[in-house]
């Protein structure tokens, strides 16, 4: 038996009241074949016969009693329980009543083994409680019963072994839980932390940035302030009086009478002989001297009409 469990107890042939069956005075060979196999431990065979004698006696405590045993020894926990509850409503024996809430806190502390072995403390603890329950019961309708004593003893101690568990557990899911609060607030002073070293970069670059334009506009203010004061320089010495070009030199004479020249042409006429053969340039000077001859003889012309000495005028 599992977890130091007490030998179950089979279905027996126990006189009943004068309404029940009486095994004695009706012979089920269903029943006699279902005791027999779950005594070979042929759990499923067993069953079969319990079936069987329950379709014909249905409301017979017994038969529901040995059918909830081979139940429990084919490990259909939930089905066998159903099975002893039938068997241990009134007007059921004393005797059958007893042992039913007995085999109930076998069913139900292998359950609660079941789940203390997959760490489900809370469901356990739940089992194991109901476990105690059934064999409190059972030592109610029998007492002195040393099975159902020494199974209830030790269906309690493993409730206890269970909430010290969850209690550990518990303890250790709180500091997971601490340590994870912990972490991700480590984490977020690690975010924020980078996040103001980041704003402070920035604000530095940005300070950087407009110290860098306040110099550059600077150096600009500075250049252009240089470029005006060359300017005022240059302005006052081309207001210079010794340098303007309308006075005329000191040794050159200027000629009265001699007509203007158009700057284009002697700059048209200094490039023309400048590209001329040297005696193509000679015949041009003979023709400038003969216009100058001509000028001269019509103003002796006009002085001799007009009766007045002619003067110099070239």
């Amino acid at each position: 038996m599992r977890g130091g469990l007490v030998g179950l107890v089979l279905v027996t042939c126990v006189a009943a009241p004068a309404a029940a069956w009486d095994p004695f005075l009706v012979e089920n060979r269903h029943v006699a074949a279902g005791n027999e196999r779950l005594a070979a431990g042929d759990a499923q065979t067993a069953l079969h016969h319990y079936d069987q004698a329950a379709r014909a006696l249905p409301d017979e405590p017994g038969v529901h009693l040995g059918r909830g045993l081979a139940l429990l020894e084919a490990a259909r926990l939930d089905e066998a329980i159903e099975a002893f509850g039938r068997a241990g409503q009134p007007p059921a024996p004393t005797p059958i009543r007893a042992d039913a809430a007995y085999d109930t806190g076998v069913a139900r502390y292998r359950q609660a083994d079941a789940a203390a072995a997959q760490d489900d403390h809370q469901e356990a603890q739940r089992l194991f409680r109901a476990a105690a329950d059934a064999f409190r019961s059972s030592l109610r309708l029998r007492p002195g019963n040393a099975d159902a004593g020494w199974n209830l003893e030790l269906a309690l101690r493993r409730l206890r072994e269970q909430e010290e568990q969850q209690q550990q557990q518990d303890q250790q899911q709180d500091q997971q839980d601490q340590q994870d609060q912990q972490d991700q607030q480590d984490q977020q002073d690690q975010q924020d932390q980078q996040q103001q070293d980041q704003q402070q970069q920035d604000q530095q670059q940005q300070d950087q940035q407009q110290q860098d334009q306040q110099q550059q506009d600077q150096q600009q203010q500075d250049q252009q302030q240089q470029r005006d004061q060359q300017g005022g320089d240059d302005s006052s010495d081309d207001s210079d009086p010794s340098t303007d070009p309308s006075e005329g030199s000191e040794g050159e004479e200027s000629d009265p009478d001699r007509a203007p020249r158009d700057p284009r042409e002697e700059e048209a006429s200094g490039s023309q002989d400048r590209s001329l053969p040297p005696e193509h340039r000679r015949v041009l000077d003979a023709l400038n001297d003969s216009e100058e001859n001509l000028e001269r003889h019509r103003a002796r012309t006009r002085a001799a009409r007009e009766n007045r000495r002619v003067e110099q005028d070239w």
